[in-house]
């Protein structure tokens, strides 16, 4: 596994400086909120001056249509476990704006429940809020919505909220959680500290006892340099009673050229596990990208995954683009070893 990993890195290194002489034009790539060269997302008020159609003086809509075909070719001796077939889903989000207070609604339109995210923020000044609802859990790179990816697939395959039954762990990423926030941001610096019924629900749902909160401290070192680092802690009455996370990451990002490293240590009850993630990405052109991601996890006693990922997009207009994308894993695992496969043919419009 380790010279496995060297490999990927000095390969990820390599293509990266390669793509940085290549003289490209900053396109349509998909840019994620969780970067920028103008200063850090974390604690900010996104909510005003945001960007969508203007429903009403104090009221914005946005969204996306994604649709996708997607083939998954998995070896693990289970029933069912290949998969193809064709996914649609809609996102709307309603952006309410009457300063000092703003309020945002996120609504998803797929199999899954129908509100993603609906929260208050009252903003004390400009540089520090708070924020009270149901809201996306922070820590970790990756978004969790198409046009804020750099490829269809997250990154981990173990750990992701599709994979984590036969672990025997709750979902691990991109939760949308109760409770509130403080939030601190004056562009260089960002700071958000939050306490929630639940950061890791494994049924849907929160039971009586469960606590937890969790932090995250950002700084752009330099114009596109972004690091962070988090925190996150559960007590509950469930079996994995205490579970505890750590998260790192650092991305640059110069609007043609993005690469990210990101390292997570956990502690889900009994099960101690670890996971890391290597991302470039490059757009070449107005109309072409392309992304190549490695990530690696660490299921102590249980499973560890290696997943390699190629992803293409092409931006055919400023809303509307497509994408194909090819990620194989190989899974060492206490019931024995198997390899996925798996293909996207994804397009978005976004608006």
């Amino acid at each position: 596994m380790k010279t496995l990993l060297s490999l990927v890195s000095v390969s990820l290194l390599a293509v990266s400086f390669s793509f940085a002489q290549v003289p490209g034009i900053p396109g349509l790539s998909r840019a994620p909120v969780a970067s920028a060269p103008q200063g850090t997302s974390l604690g900010a008020n996104t909510t005003s001056g945001a960007g969508g159609i203007n429903l009403a003086n104090r009221v914005k809509l946005r969204g996306f249509v994604d649709f996708t075909y997607a083939n998954h070719q998995n070896e693990q001796n289970v029933v069912n476990n290949d998969q193809a077939g064709f996914e649609t889903a809609a996102d709307v989000d309603f952006l309410f704006d009457f300063s000092p207070v703003t309020a945002e609604i996120h609504t998803r339109i797929d199999h899954t429940d129908l509100l993603e995210q609906a929260f208050i923020r009252y903003n004390v000044n400009r540089d520090f809020s708070l924020s009270m609802g149901r809201q996306l859990s922070t820590l970790g790179f990756e978004g969790d919505e198409s046009p804020n990816l750099y490829q269809v697939s997250h990154a981990y395959l173990l750990g992701d909220q599709t994979s984590t039954a036969s672990l025997g762990t709750p979902s691990l990423r991109r939760n949308y959680v109760d409770g509130v926030r403080a939030n601190f941001n004056n562009g260089r610096f960002g700071f958000s500290l939050g306490l929630h019924n639940a950061l890791f629900p494994d049924d849907g749902s929160t039971k009586s006892g469960d606590v937890a909160v969790d932090l995250q401290a950002a700084i752009m070192i330099m114009p596109g340099l972004e690091g962070r680092l988090g925190y996150a802690h559960e007590s509950n009455d469930g079996v994995n009673k205490d579970i505890e996370q750590f998260n790192a990451w650092l991305a640059y990002n110069d609007r043609a050229l993005t690469l990210a490293i990101e390292y997570d240590n956990w502690e889900v009850g009994a099960t101690d596990a670890w996971n890391l993630m290597l991302m470039g990405n490059y757009q070449f052109n107005n109309l072409f990208g392309l992304t190549l991601r490695y990530s690696h996890e660490d299921f102590e006693g249980l499973a560890e995954s290696d997943r390699i990922t190629l992803y293409t997009s092409f931006a055919i207009t400023d809303n509307f683009s497509l994408g194909l994308e090819y990620s194989h894993a190989s899974v060492d695992a206490v019931a024995g070893d198997y390899d996925v496969n798996e293909f996207y043919a994804n397009s978005f419009l976004t608006f």
